[in-house]
């Protein structure tokens, strides 16, 4: 809602309104009141407007509102200009339009009004494709309904009735239509069917004036209110009321008041005006989503069933390469479960055995591998030497399939950097003679400094050194923090050139820190869109710019939008958010983090109002699958060669034939992810045709990921249990939470029409395997 005001635009707000001192509009203004109580005074009526009361302010009409404390109003703007064109009569419109009149069998009109400026509202929210043309034909909906219901006739308040010439008083009316427009005497003569010579005579005659000298009066009239009661500076003033040019508008002002317009409006307006279309200034949005509750309240049960979907949706044409636009590499994937010794808990383990039965990792990724659980000895297991416990872990992952991936948190973790440096030398010899080079050869490490100086520049060397001693071709690398403010003090570029060893970079990215989710004037948080893959390839270019070019990088933590509390993290699907930024960040980079759970993490954040997560997560209680785990079934079934691909859609060319994966991918406020009616009203529908195809007949496996289908936060939910602890609810919802599985042939002659229809942040991914 915030930005420039179009001129003869529609402007809709939601206003805390104190004060809004004298002013009009050259529209009809409609103030509808959600909350609290406002008192409005026009021209010399003064009505007081409650909860759910509507009020229908003319256009040109005097008006003052005042409000208590808490407030809130919907107000639509609608100008009459941008009606003009299909109706013109709508500037001698007058409607009589106010609440009170329900009494008098109008409440279902006044339902209709209330429901259409909800959804105009939700509308001008989306900030969709083709909002504009939604908001617009709900605008001429209203107009249309008032028009038919609540019109009265408003020529200087019926002057002319009264006038027994009918020819006279035509043309008066047509002047008071018209005035604003460039009208001439030889129009109206022909109009009329008489002569010019004969009409000016008899319109003096029966009027006292000239035509040209009444028209001119007419337009200063009007002029003159919009000069005390607007601040629109003094050219539109003049163009808004039928003058050709400000000179022309100062002469006849001058004419008729001694005064120019400039002078007459610093001696006669009484009242600064206050603009009210300053909407930063003017009022505050509520600070919280429930005012999309209150508004869907308004919408009829039958249409808020409706699933509103974009209407007139244009199909995106493909037509198959020669040669595939991209070859990706196949990236790998980091299983971080936090500090080592998580992997001792039976959960833990269970879990990683899961994710590598279905997913197939390349690396555990963990801190603190020299932690006081695994240096204390226990009597009975002293034969067993001091990296007994870590000698077990490491065996089931390499079971597993997995790789260490060991990172060093320096502060938290080294006490004394020779002490440390020697318990490492130690553990690798011992390692080597107990796993053998291959595998310890394939062990990564990365180091995380909070500050970096000469101690921290000297631990590092020793470390690189020391590994390359007893494992020449392990990895040894740095994290690159990228929020310089929290650590580094120099530049990202003068860190990386300080390495003169080094085999990779990994870094962390969270997109929410850039957020404020305190901002409700912000419905969408499309900031942050591409966050992760410009981040690495700023990384990229850094690391070029150094010399480094080339080097490995890999992701370690990251996210996507989610919002600020567990629960909405939970509320706000948003599958095609992280399919998307995994399909752009993977042809970027090495290697890709994802954490096994976040419970515990939750657990110890619960305090923290902003960040409330730090990575995507695979799994949660129980081992119930979070939808990022389908995701990456999903787009591990996607091929290597990349054919065609656009804001919202991927089409890949594997083993086994085509994949075309669509997506919703939306970057709305996750505040409003509580409203149903909001949500399914950001549904698309999507028609891609694939033009290329060899002909013969195809089996179409369509994988469906959405809300209801691979999330078990929602078939939770409709439990109405607040803790998970019965086992047959376990099983449900692993049974529930699962992608939907469609499966048909189609005999394809060369063009293969694709349609979905995909709610907020849905995946669907065609699989278009050859048949024989």
């Amino acid at each position: 809602m915030s930005g420039s005001v179009k001129e003869d635009s529609y402007q809709i707000s939601l206003q805390n309104i104190r004060h809004h001192s004298q002013h009009i509009h050259l529209g009809i203004e409609i103030l509808f009141v959600i909350r609290g109580e406002v008192e409005v005074m026009v021209n010399q009526d003064s009505w007081h407007l409650a909860e759910n009361d509507l009020l229908l302010i003319n256009a040109k009409d005097v008006h003052t509102v005042k409000g208590d404390e808490d407030n809130v109003v919907l107000l639509l703007q609608i100008p009459l200009n941008s009606i003009e064109q299909l109706y013109q009569d709508i500037h001698v419109c007058y409607f009589d339009c106010h609440s009170s009149k329900e009494d008098n069998g109008l409440y279902l009109l006044f339902d209709q009004i209330r429901q259409l400026l909800a959804e105009i509202l939700i509308a001008h929210y989306q900030e969709q494709d083709g909002s504009e043309l939604e908001i617009n034909s709900l605008i001429y909906k209203l107009v249309t309904l008032l028009i038919r219901n609540f019109k009265t006739t408003h020529l200087g308040h019926n002057r002319f009735i009264e006038m027994k010439d009918d020819r006279i008083r035509d043309i008066l009316t047509f002047i008071e239509k018209n005035y604003r427009k460039q009208m001439s005497l030889e129009e109206i003569a022909k109009r009329q069917y008489l002569s010019l010579y004969y009409l000016s005579r008899y319109f003096k005659q029966a009027v006292g004036v000239s035509f040209s000298q009444y028209v001119k009066q007419t337009r200063l009239k009007s002029a003159v209110h919009e000069l005390l009661y607007t601040d629109h500076n003094i050219m539109k003033v003049s163009l808004n009321n039928g003058f050709p040019n400000v000179k022309a508008f100062n002469k006849a002002f001058k004419e008729m008041y001694n005064q120019t317009p400039a002078e007459y409006r610093g001696l006669h307006k009484k009242e600064p005006f206050q603009e009210v279309n300053n909407i930063s200034e003017q009022y505050t949005l509520v600070n919280s989503p429930h005012f999309l509750i209150e508004l869907s309240k308004y919408i009829s049960q039958k249409d808020r069933n409706v699933t509103v979907k974009e209407s007139g949706v244009s199909t995106v044409h493909i037509n198959l390469p020669e040669e595939p636009v991209l070859v990706r590499d196949k990236a790998q994937r980091l299983l971080v479960m936090g500090q080592l010794e998580y992997a001792l808990n039976e959960e833990v383990q269970a879990e990683l055995k899961l994710i590598q039965e279905l997913l197939h990792f390349e690396y555990a990724y963990f801190t603190n591998l020299f932690s006081p659980s695994f240096t204390i000895m226990d009597p009975l297991l002293q034969i067993g030497g001091p990296y007994y416990k870590i000698d077990a872990l490491f065996n089931e992952f390499q079971r597993l399939g997995l790789i260490p991936f060991i990172s060093v948190e320096f502060e938290k973790e080294v006490v004394s950097c020779p002490d440390y440096i020697k318990m490492l030398d130690e553990f690798l010899q011992h390692a080597v003679s107990y796993f053998g080079d291959a595998f310890v050869g394939k062990w990564q490490f990365e180091l995380v400094f909070a500050k970096w100086d000469q101690t921290a520049r000297t631990f590092y060397e020793q470390y690189f050194q020391t590994v390359k001693k007893r494992a020449s071709t392990a990895k040894v690398g740095v994290h690159v923090p990228f929020s310089l403010e929290k650590g580094l003090s120099v530049t990202v570029n003068e860190f990386l050139k300080q390495m003169d060893q080094i085999d990779l970079v990994c870094f962390s990215c969270n997109p929410n820190e850039q957020v404020d989710f305190t901002d409700m004037d912000n419905s969408s948080f499309k900031g942050v869109k591409d966050h992760i893959k410009k981040s690495c390839m700023e990384l990229k270019a850094n690391l070029s710019s150094a010399g480094l070019a080339g080097t490995p990088i890999y992701l370690t933590n990251w996210n996507t939008l989610y919002g600020n509390t567990v629960n909405l993290s939970g509320t706000f699907f948003r599958s095609a958010l992280i399919f998307k930024d995994m399909l752009d960040v993977i042809k970027e980079i090495s290697g890709l983090g994802f954490w096994i759970d976040t419970h515990s993490l939750e657990k110890s954040n619960m305090d923290n109002e902003d960040i409330a997560m730090n990575g995507i997560a695979l799994l949660y209680y129980y081992q119930i699958k979070r939808p990022a785990f389908f995701n990456i079934q999903l787009i591990a079934k996607i091929g290597l060669e990349i054919l065609a691909e656009g804001e919202d859609f991927v089409l890949t060319k594997g083993k086994q034939g085509y994949q075309l994966a669509i997506y919703n991918n939306s970057y709305v406020n996750p505040t409003y992810s509580v409203e149903s009616f909001f949500l399914s009203s950001l549904t698309k529908e999507k028609k891609i045709m694939i033009s290329g195809l060899p002909s013969g007949t195809y089996q179409i496996r369509k994988y469906i990921l959405d809300r209801n289908n691979g999330a078990f936060y929602f078939n939770w939910l409709n439990l109405n249990q607040q803790y998970i602890y019965d086992q047959e609810i376990i099983t449900y919802l692993k049974q529930r939470a699962y992608p939907d599985l469609q499966i048909y042939e189609e005999n394809i002659e060369s063009e293969l029409l694709v349609q979905s229809t995909l709610t907020l942040n849905a995946i669907h991914l065609f699989e278009i395997r050859p048949l024989g």
